[in-house]
């Protein structure tokens, strides 16, 4: 019982952290966030585009580890590991594309 409140909570926090940075990426364009790469190799003109398909990547990941521990918290099954894949699938999915297509 114990072990599945721990679980869930941290499981939790880390979402709820992972959203407010997506968040953060997402609607104030604090792009050092991800990493100061960034800064020097994505073009002014493509930053709002690049900020946006990486914040709701990191949204997407942040929304799944929520998701997963009210899952878990519910039901303790092992099967709320899916419903944190789909998110981190997601969410990666979104950073990639954007790493890839405003790079340069």
């Amino acid at each position: 019982m114990l072990g599945r409140i721990i679980g869930s909570a941290v499981c939790g926090v880390i979402g709820i952290v992972l959203l407010i940075l997506g968040l953060l990426v997402w609607k104030k364009e604090k792009i050092n966030i991800l990493h100061d790469y960034h800064i020097d190799k994505v073009r002014p003109e493509d930053r709002l585009a690049f900020c946006k398909l990486s914040g709701i990547g990191i949204v997407l990941i942040g929304a799944g580890l929520i998701l997963t521990a009210a899952v878990f918290a519910l039901t303790e099954s092992v099967h709320s590991f899916l419903v944190f894949a789909a998110g981190m699938a997601a969410g990666l999915a979104l950073l990639i594309t954007a790493g890839v297509k405003y790079n340069r």
